[in-house]
């Protein structure tokens, strides 16, 4: 079996376990609590998604071995999981979409009334709480009473002499400042205070403080986790030249070069949705070296034969965006980003054979006069992690080094790496 054939055959069972086994979705059952109607708490277990965005139900067990029960807003006051705490409330929040590309002429809002979960960030003799709608849009709350009051803030278009421009209703800087009212000096945080998690944390925070007042519960501040570690392998690389001149590469059968590379990464894990989604970057080095010939037969007593010898060793920056996925205590991933390589060391070499009747001479020179050092590529790839351990399968498209426009070139790079993590 072609090495090809074969990486066509492993690459295509990986994609059928990533596209059957979301059917089967991974449960992530973690200790936690649900607060009953009646005032009752049951402690057991609750399925957690790290959600992205505020959940709509969600399933407890009061022991593993149990059936699952589906509570909703309705159904509970409220559930705590993995330092993460919910509470069914009645709120009055805006139901238009409004993004960037769908921003309106107009600053007021439209609302709906509706029973959620929402997450309390800070709570004490103020309260301020967090929603994440179904269109990803942030939304902040705080309690007055047992009632609660969405911060007002919004992006819309305002006319100005003619030209849409965008323009924010900042209602909520009003709306704080008088449910902060007994900290003296909040008008003056409240002017850099912006609608997102942390500043509105920042101002929460130094209001207790202002005042003296005491934190019932805070939210753990959400973070990145880091991995490193180093990547070992085997590299398959193929080169090919395209266009209408040059015929002694563009028509030379390059074989199929095989190469150790190595390098070392460093994967920066997003929070939320159980660790998910990671942006790996890698320093990779690879390398490739291929043979070819041309024959170019005018008559039997005239004819060139060229022989070329390409290759480069590059430093290879890879930025990849993947998405891991658990199976068991296996995580499979998927890999797609960019690869910037620059090349230390170069082969680059050609000799050709030319015959003119009795006549023959060797001409010994640079297979391309003009190269390019700097290769750009694409990465597609497919892996499996275990405790420290991975492997991957990958793809690789880069532009080569040829500086013509007139001659393309293109590498084609297989890669079977093993990795390690510390």
């Amino acid at each position: 079996m072609k090495p090809k054939d074969l990486i066509d055959k492993i690459a295509l069972s990986i994609i059928c376990i990533f596209l059957v086994q979301p059917a089967f979705c991974q449960e992530n059952y973690l200790t936690g609590y649900v607060v009953l109607t009646g005032g009752d708490t049951l402690h057991g277990f609750i399925d957690y998604r790290g959600w992205d965005r505020s959940p709509d139900l969600i399933f407890f067990k009061l022991n593993l071995s149990d059936d699952k029960t589906e509570y909703t807003p309705i159904d509970i006051r409220g559930f705590s999981v993995n330092d993460e705490i919910y509470e069914s409330a009645v709120i009055k929040t805006e139901s238009n979409r409004s993004n960037l590309t769908t921003l309106e002429n107009d600053a007021t809002l439209e609302f709906e009334t509706k029973i959620s979960f929402i997450q309390p960030m800070i709570k004490g003799s103020k309260c301020l709480y967090f929603y994440r709608n179904k269109y990803g849009k942030d939304i902040f709350f705080i309690k007055q009473d047992s009632s609660f009051e969405q911060l007002i803030y919004k992006k819309y278009l305002n006319n100005q002499e003619g030209n849409n421009v965008i323009v924010e209703n900042n209602k909520y800087i009003g709306q704080l400042n008088l449910y902060l009212q007994e900290c003296q000096s909040i008008q003056a945080k409240l002017k850099d205070t912006k609608y997102t998690k942390e500043s509105l944390r920042k101002l929460f925070l130094y209001y207790f403080n202002c005042t003296q007042s005491d934190i019932k519960f805070q939210k753990r501040t959400e973070s990145v986790s880091t991995e490193f570690g180093i990547l070992a392998g085997l590299s398959l690389t193929s080169l090919k030249f395209n266009g209408n001149n040059f015929t002694y590469l563009t028509q030379a059968n390059y074989h199929q070069s095989k190469n150790f590379a190595t390098g070392i990464f460093f994967d920066i894990i997003l929070p939320r949705n159980q660790g998910k989604w990671s942006i790996n970057n890698e320093l990779i080095f690879t390398s490739y070296k291929v043979n070819g010939s041309f024959d170019d037969y005018t008559y039997d007593t005239w004819y060139t034969i060229t022989y070329t010898k390409i290759g480069y060793s590059y430093l290879k920056l890879n930025n990849l965006l993947r998405f891991k996925y658990p199976i068991g205590s296996l995580f499979i991933y998927m890999n797609a980003g960019i690869s910037s390589g620059f090349a230390i060391i170069e082969t680059n070499y050609s000799k050709s054979d030319i015959v003119f009747g009795t006549e023959r001479r060797i001409e010994v020179g640079k297979a391309l006069d003009d190269t390019r050092k700097f290769e750009q590529a694409y990465i597609l790839g497919l892996g499996t992690k275990f405790k420290k351990y991975s492997f991957d399968i990958r793809y690789e498209r880069g532009d080569g080094m040829s500086k013509y426009s007139s001659l393309g070139s293109t590498t084609n790079r297989y890669y079977f790496l093993l990795g390690y993590r510390f």
